[in-house]
């Protein structure tokens, strides 16, 4: 018998369309047949229930499944494949095919199997990788304890890194540490599973979790994990749900900036490519950049102290720097003229179009290369925002040594300074997409090898990431220069790692000293809040190592310059030692 109505169906939709997390249960008996257990999920407000469908070999309640789209609804519990009489392994084989063939067919293609410890998992691994060609989600249950992630890593690295691949967390006596929980996320967990067994009453009766717990679901929340309530159905079950969405009311659950996360990107070549204006749009809609270079020019005008500057803006694009000049010049009451040099056909017009409208005199728009450019006068200050996500990989130390000659002996560069940093780097996620990467190749690469994905830079939001460590800086740029030499570079940084990890490549930022005191910083404990300009860099490496607690990992980084391009090489010597990344410039390089 149905225990909802048409009524309580309206309103499922209408309250799980305001509810920031996904709910679930994971039913752990048979006792309730699959059209009650359907009728459940919609009363607790829940889109995905966890089911048995079989009983004793048998489908149950093959009605309801037929009659029922259950491909988002429903993920079905398989059953274990490994033992050590072979025997019994094949017939827990063939039970696991079975079934999953059946529920297949009816169009069910998400399963749940239980990972624990210390089972070997080797034959289920050689199943599954038997069913990651089908369009199939596996879960794998994995309760929390001190040793659960090496479990799964020794799985994960026998099945290989597919997309169709997630992790439940179940919670479970022992309480993860926040490292242990910050290496999860690295991972591709899709739910956080809680007993009801885990929750206690308040002071008015009503069900919560403790702290230590709550904070984990909290994370989750955060996550955008679904969250999985498991156990038998009870009565005052909508209470256990009520507490989750209060939970997650009172969390700020951070939104995609322009739906960007983990999407791997190539880096802009703007010295290669000719930039579309909606690229140039998009930049300039940040709040954070602009202000700040305002502030540098306008401290830099101040220091000068002279009644008229000259300014020079190298690579101005639709104008944003010449804005920030313009206005800087006016606060310190100082007449101005500014050269808004670009080399772009497509942003030339914007920049007529204002220098005809708004900026008359005080701007004259330069049609050439930074580079090439021969000013009718020195400059006082340069200006640019040649910057790219590791800083000097927009080739702006090749920009800013070639324009420096507009400036004064005693000019001043803005940005004067900026670093690169680099850190180790764990994504089941990213390291993922690398390997399926067939459709994200740069121009540049000459190389026919199918691991030249794993040669070139991503530009790339991280949330789903581990980074065990700090950053470390690497590699530093000036300007202007007294002298001009070589932009190549190298440097060795070393790591020491307190948990074992994966692997799977360095996580890259930059910092930047527009004028004395005046920063911007994607790098994590200087980042200027609030700018989305640049996202960090990832640098993968194809040789994925294990890294144990107290092993140190020692990185290799090449900036290296011909006359025709820039390119990067890199390297990992410890733990275990790789390859020469991208040697040459074969799968990457940036065209000067």
């Amino acid at each position: 018998m149905n225990i909802i109505n048409n009524s309580n169906v309206n309103n499922y939709s209408l309250v799980t369309s305001k509810i920031d997390v996904d709910l679930a249960f994971d039913f752990n008996s048979i006792n309730n047949d699959v059209q009650q257990c359907l009728d459940y999920l919609t009363t607790w407000y829940c889109k995905i229930g966890c089911i048995q469908l079989f009983d004793n070999g048998k489908i149950r309640d093959l009605s309801t499944i037929l009659s029922h789209d259950l491909i988002n609804r429903l993920i079905a519990k398989l059953p274990q494949v490994d033992h050590t009489n072979y025997k019994l392994q094949i017939n827990m084989e063939n039970k696991f095919n079975e079934e999953l063939s059946l529920l297949y067919n009816f169009n069910i293609k998400k399963f749940l199997i239980d990972l624990k410890l210390p089972n070997d998992y080797a034959n289920l691994a050689r199943v599954v990788c038997k069913y990651l060609k089908k369009p199939i989600l596996f879960y794998f249950n994995i309760p929390v304890t001190e040793n659960s992630w090496d479990l799964w890593n020794t799985f994960r690295n026998m099945t290989g890194y597919s997309q169709q691949l997630g992790i439940v967390l179940c919670l479970t006596k022992y309480v993860p540490t926040c490292n242990e929980m910050s290496r999860w996320i690295g991972e591709p967990v899709r739910a956080l599973s809680i007993c009801t067994d885990f929750f206690i009453s308040n002071q008015k009766g009503y069900p919560v979790l403790g702290k230590q717990y709550e904070d984990i679901l909290k994370i989750a929340i955060q996550q955008k994990w679904i969250i999985i309530l498991s156990g038998e159905p009870l009565p005052n079950m909508l209470d256990y749900f009520y507490y989750i969405m209060f939970i997650t009311k009172n969390i700020i659950i951070p939104s995609p900036i322009l739906e960007c996360d983990d999407l791997l990107q190539l880096p802009l070549q703007p010295l290669r490519d000719n930039l579309m204006s909606c690229v140039y749009h998009v930049f300039e809609q940040d709040p954070v950049k602009y202000t700040q270079y305002q502030k540098a020019i306008h401290m830099a005008i101040i220091d000068k102290k002279v009644k008229k500057i000259v300014i020079s803006v190298i690579g101005a694009g639709r104008g944003p720097l010449v804005k920030a000049s313009l206005r800087a010049a006016d606060l310190a009451a100082v007449d101005v003229k500014v050269y808004a040099v670009e080399k772009n056909q497509n942003a030339i017009p914007t920049l007529l179009h204002y220098q005809k409208n708004l900026w008359g005199n005080s701007v004259e728009v330069v049609f050439s290369d930074g580079r090439e450019w021969d000013s009718p006068e020195k400059c006082d200050i340069m200006v640019s925002e040649l910057l790219g996500s590791f800083g000097d990989n927009e080739l702006s130390p090749e920009c800013l040594d070639g324009a420096q000659k507009c400036l004064k002996d005693d000019g001043i560069s803005i940005p004067c300074e900026y670093s690169s940093y680099l850190r180790p780097l764990m994504s089941h996620k990213l390291f993922s997409q690398t390997i399926n990467n067939n459709n994200i190749m740069d121009d540049s690469c000459i190389s026919n090898s199918k691991n030249a994905v794993f040669e070139q830079s991503y530009i790339v939001l991280q949330p789903n990431s581990y980074k065990p460590t700090k950053t470390k800086k690497l590699f530093t740029f000036n300007h202007p220069k007294r002298n001009i030499d070589s932009n190549s570079r190298y440097k060795c940084l070393k790591y020491e790692i307190n948990s074992n990890m994966q692997l799977h490549g360095f996580s890259g930022y930059f910092d930047a000293i527009l004028y004395k005191d005046i920063t911007i910083s994607i790098e994590p404990s200087t980042y200027s809040v609030g700018m989305f300009s640049w996202f960090p860099v990832y640098f993968p490496i194809k040789d994925t190592m294990l890294v144990q607690s107290g092993n140190i990992i020692s990185v290799h980084f090449w900036r290296c310059c011909d006359e025709y391009k820039v390119w990067y090489e890199w390297c990992v010597t410890s733990p275990k030692q790789t390859p020469i990344y991208n040697c040459l410039g074969k799968s990457n390089s940036i065209k000067l």
